[in-house]
C-alpha cells in the first residue's frame, strides 16, 4: 500500500502523530556508527570491496536498523492525477530509505505531462517528499486531431482533459502556440473586450485575428496590437460597437477603426 501526504500542514500532522518517533534516532546514530565501523574495517585491513556490493550492504543495514519508507509527502499537486503519480514515483512503502533512486523517481515524474518540474528529497527516517510544480494551462491550442491544451511556452500538456478547459481561449494558425501567451497578456489587458473573445488566429506568423463570441472579426496590426486593442476599446466604450451587426473590425492602419458591415448573401431560391 502506498499512502500518500497531499500537503505539508496535513503531513506534518501525521508525522508528528507518529508514535514514538523518537525511537528512530537511536538506530540512525547506529547506522553511522556502522558505516564508520565498516569503513575501517575496510581500510585497516587494505581489502577491496566493489562499489556497489558495498552499497547495497549499507542499504540492507539502514533497512535493518529501521530507515524504511513510511511517508510520501506530496505538495504542489492540483491536476496531476493521484495514481498518475504514485505509479510514477515506482516506490512502496516499507523498502529502505537510502534505496530510492531519487534520480530515477525525479525523472519519472517529470515524463508526466502536467509536471514542469519536480524536487525529490529524502527526509530522515522515514519519508521522502516530493514537491512538484505543475504547468498552468494558457489556451486550447486547435489541430488536425482535435484541441490540445497548452502551457504558456507553447507545450501541449499530455494527459489533460481538453474538455476541462473549454472555458479557455482557443488559438489557431501556425507558430500559434508559442506566441499565444504574448497575445493573450495584450487582450487581457481590456477585461471587459477579452470577456467577448472565444478564439485567436495567428496569421502569416506576424499578426493576430481575434474572433468574438458573436461572430465578429478583429484584425490586430502586426506592430503595437496592444495600442489598437486599447482603442477599440475606448471606442466600444463609448460607441458599443461590438454589439452592432458588424462582421469585420479592421485596425491593422494607425488611428484608424475600419467596420466592415454584416451584410447578408442574398441567395437564389432554395437552390442558394
Amino acid at each position: 500500500m502506498r499512502r500518500i501526504i497531499s500537503s505539508i500542514g496535513k503531513a506534518q500532522q501525521i508525522l508528528e502523530a507518529a508514535p514514538k518517533r523518537q525511537r528512530h534516532l537511536p538506530r540512525i546514530k547506529l547506522f553511522f556508527a556502522a558505516i564508520f565501523v565498516i569503513t575501517l574495517v575496510i581500510t585497516a585491513s587494505n581489502g577491496i570491496m566493489e562499489r556497489d556490493q558495498f552499497t547495497r550492504d549499507l542499504v540492507r543495514i539502514s533497512g535493518e536498523l529501521g530507515l524504511n519508507l513510511q511517508y510520501i509527502q506530496v505538495t504542489g499537486r492540483s491536476h496531476t492525477p493521484r495514481e498518475m503519480l504514485v505509479a510514477a514515483t515506482n516506490i512502496k512503502i516499507g523498502q529502505p530509505l537510502l534505496g530510492i533512486p531519487l534520480t530515477e523517481v525525479h525523472r519519472n515524474l517529470t515524463q508526466i505531462g502536467w509536471v514542469e518540474s519536480a524536487i525529490v528529497k529524502r527526509l530522515m527516517p522515514s519519508t521522502i517528499k516530493i514537491t512538484i510544480t505543475e504547468r498552468a494551462p494558457l489556451a486550447l491550442l486547435q489541430t488536425k486531431n482535435g484541441h490540445e491544451l497548452i502551457d504558456r511556452t507553447g507545450t501541449i500538456i499530455q494527459g489533460a482533459d481538453p474538455t476541462e478547459f473549454s472555458h479557455l481561449t482557443v488559438v489557431a494558425g501556425s507558430d500559434a502556440a508559442a506566441n499565444a501567451g504574448l497575445i493573450l497578456d495584450v487582450l487581457k489587458t481590456e477585461p471587459e473586450l477579452f470577456a467577448e473573445v472565444w478564439a485567436v488566429t495567428y496569421q502569416s506568423g506576424r499578426r493576430w485575428d481575434v474572433h468574438l463570441r458573436n461572430g465578429i472579426d478583429i484584425r490586430l496590426p502586426e506592430t503595437d496590437p496592444s495600442t489598437a486593442w486599447a482603442r477599440l476599446a475606448f471606442v466600444d466604450h463609448k460607441k458599443k460597437i461590438i454589439g452592432r451587426d458588424i462582421a469585420v473590425i479592421d485596425l491593422r492602419v494607425p488611428d484608424q477603426l475600419i467596420v466592415e458591415p454584416n451584410i447578408p448573401v442574398r441567395g437564389e431560391g432554395q437552390n442558394t
